[in-house]
């Protein structure tokens, strides 16, 4: 028989390092984009540009979400009445961000 003889050691090895290096490339990318872009939250230089501006905003408008009937809203009979007039006065003092 002439047919050449099967070696498993000699199959593969091209698609082997193909995968290595571009896992490689891959990491390193991964590596350089981080140190590039990432910035510890303590760092003084991420403070928002208008933070002084949004600190005195949110002072004035006092805490968000608080309704005048309590915990829970309006009283058992003003649910619609009552809201609907607080949304329309404070509706065009609104900004858009």
């Amino acid at each position: 028989m002439s047919a050449q003889q099967y070696d498993p050691n000699k199959l593969g090895w091209g698609a082997a390092i193909i995968t290595c290096v571009m896992t490689a490339a891959l990491g390193f990318g991964a590596y350089t984009i981080h140190n590039n872009t990432y910035r510890h939250p303590r760092d003084p230089m991420m403070q928002q540009v208008y933070y002084e501006r949004d600190q005195a905003k949110h002072a004035a408008a006092g805490e968000h979400g608080a309704a005048a009937g309590g915990e829970h809203g309006a009283a058992a009979g003003d649910h619609g009445a009552k809201a609907t007039e607080e949304h329309k006065d404070a509706a065009p003092a609104a900004e858009k961000h």
